[in-house]
């Protein structure tokens, strides 16, 4: 008899309740790539322990490309991918108005279990706005 094929992680994430948006930018790794010659680094570290480093390459007053890394769970994978690609294109002034619940709304959902990620996310970003002392 043969057995049933184990789940892909793809259908376990879509089990957890992530959503079809923030698989898919986990699957593609999506803007996942240290950029150290951007003009913007910083990293924070969450109450969970995960740790993000984002990368911002801003002209002027806008944020021309933002990338990633993380040591971290795969619901700080989506934000961080969603975070960064939202941000693609605004001013610095609209990104710092970046809340939670814009990152999850981006995404099309993530678990409850997993909002802190955002708040991550979120915090890192905001860290790495903070004008150059």
């Amino acid at each position: 008899m043969d057995q049933p094929s184990p789940p892909t992680r793809e259908q376990l994430l879509r089990d957890l309740g992530y959503s079809e948006r923030s698989i898919r930018y986990i699957a593609d790794s999506r803007n996942l790539a240290a950029s150290p010659a951007f003009t913007r680094q910083t990293a924070h570290v969450g109450h969970c322990g995960d740790m993000l480093k984002l990368y911002l390459d801003v002209d002027g007053d806008r944020i021309r490309k933002a990338t990633f890394e993380l040591t971290g769970c795969a619901g700080l994978q989506a934000c961080a991918s969603g975070l960064t690609t939202m941000i693609e294109g605004m001013t610095l002034e609209e990104a710092r108005r970046i809340e939670v619940d814009d990152i999850i709304r981006f995404l099309g959902g993530i678990p409850a279990a997993k909002w802190d990620c955002a708040e991550l996310a979120r915090d890192t970003l905001r860290k790495a706005l903070e004008p150059p002392a």
